[in-house]
């Protein structure tokens, strides 16, 4: 085990964080429904990947090997969007770390204006120096990931069992209400698209079967075990984005409070757990979107990296013969090519002038950012329901049954309503 904790840990970032306590806190539990169709939707998608990763006939070791068994043209397409996306990700993603330091510095020492940006510095240098670690990295995320578990599970337990839970209402949650007539950037529906797109379904699904490849599962023989990893995985991530929704609607929410800057948050943990609650807050804050930051970029990258070398093969022979210290799989080169860093550094360095004075909030740059996630669902979609379906491309005992086939094309309808409820929503 250990790849779903890793994985889990980047799914869980700051927008998850934002989403549930933004719907929480401004609709209480009537939203509640977009979070259980978006756990179900993220497990049935990422084991449907991980499975063409271990299951497939025909000797494919990453997925996007199989994408492009759909469309030639598949993987230079993710790599690209997805290399897009982790800019976008990262622009919000080092907001909310310049904050939550800025905030725990700021019961020390006033950092003023400037307090955002001199926090994302230092997150910027820390992160620099993990994804530089080669043949550690897992490893070090892993115990990142494990010590932003126990500050998560600490934190909101307390909280919980400060504000209580009101059952009846949460139950009445799952009734698929969507209250319409807001105006402005934070409404019902754009904030069910970012329930949607963070936690059920963007590119971030990709990074799990990375991760089950650098931990070492290769083959069927490994599925069992991979499935359990990612069923506690997603276990873990649905209580802790429920706990997170739990306290927002019992605190902010029942006192007719909403949430439209980071500072909602610190109020929330406030209210629910006292003095301690802020600090606690933006705690849990850094840890979950440092681990997001150390995370997809690089795996993003990767993925870009992976498919120049399927069109200019002979790039990553000239690699490998020029560090011979490369071993094992090709889809290791990565790490050996210089146009790897230099995609990669800059993709983590310029998103930190978002945090200057003057950009907007964390709040709402991490709304818009996670919503425009979802653009990438339904063309991953497609090609994952063509690959798993394929009796050519799948071991006979794994090719999906009918009913798989409907979970996910249910989900790319979901993934489709998401994508025109956004883009209606900008207009």
């Amino acid at each position: 085990m250990g790849p779903g904790i890793v994985v889990v840990m980047s799914w869980l970032g700051t927008g998850d964080f934002i989403s549930a306590s933004v719907a929480g806190a401004n609709y209480g539990y009537a939203l509640l429904w977009t979070l259980l169709i978006a756990v179900l939707s993220r497990f049935f998608i990422v084991s449907a990947i991980a499975k063409y990763q271990l299951c497939n006939a025909v000797g494919d070791e990453t997925i996007l090997d199989g994408f492009r068994r759909v469309w030639r043209g598949f993987p230079i397409y993710l790599g690209v969007t997805t290399c897009m996306l982790g800019f976008v990700y990262c622009t919000f993603l080092f907001v909310a770390a310049g904050t939550a330091l800025s905030e725990l510095a700021g019961m020390f020492v006033s950092l003023g204006p400037w307090g955002t940006f001199l926090g994302a510095i230092i997150t910027l240098a820390l992160a620099i120096w993990i994804v530089t670690r080669r043949n550690q990295h897992l490893r070090w995320l892993e115990i990142l990931a494990q010590i932003t578990m126990a500050v998560l599970v600490l934190s909101f337990v307390a909280a919980l069992v400060g504000t209580g839970v009101d059952f009846e209402a949460l139950l009445g949650g799952l009734a698929f209400e969507l209250p319409r007539g807001e105006k402005g950037l934070i409404t019902a529906v754009s904030t069910a698209v970012a329930l949607i797109g963070a936690v059920g379904g963007s590119a971030a699904n990709l990074l799990y079967p990375y991760l089950i490849h650098d931990k070492g599962w290769k083959g069927p023989q490994h599925r069992k075990l991979q499935t359990f990893d990612l069923l506690f995985g997603t276990l873990v991530m649905f209580g802790l984005v429920l706990a997170v929704w739990v306290v927002a609607a019992e605190t902010l929410h029942a006192n007719g409070e909403e949430i439209s800057s980071e500072f909602g948050l610190a109020r929330m943990m406030e209210q629910a757990i006292g003095p301690a609650g802020p600090p606690i807050m933006w705690l849990a804050i850094f840890f979950t979107v440092f681990n997001n930051i150390v995370t997809q970029p690089r795996v993003f990258v990767r993925m870009l990296m992976e498919s120049i070398y399927m069109s200019y093969p002979e790039r990553e022979k000239r690699v490998r013969k020029a560090a011979p210290q490369v071993a094992g799989s090709t889809k290791e080169t990565f790490a050996r090519d210089p146009l790897f860093w230099s995609i990669l550094i800059p993709i983590m360095i310029l998103p930190v002038l978002f945090s200057l004075p003057g950009m907007p909030g964390m709040v709402v740059v991490t709304l818009l950012g996670i919503s425009s996630s979802v653009l990438t669902v339904p063309p991953i979609m497609i090609g994952l329901i063509v690959m798993t379906t394929r009796r050519d491309l799948m071991l006979p005992v794994y090719v999906n049954r009918w009913w798989e086939n409907a979970i996910l094309g249910a989900i790319g309808l979901v993934g489709l309503w998401a994508t025109y409820e956004l883009v209606a929503g900008l207009g």
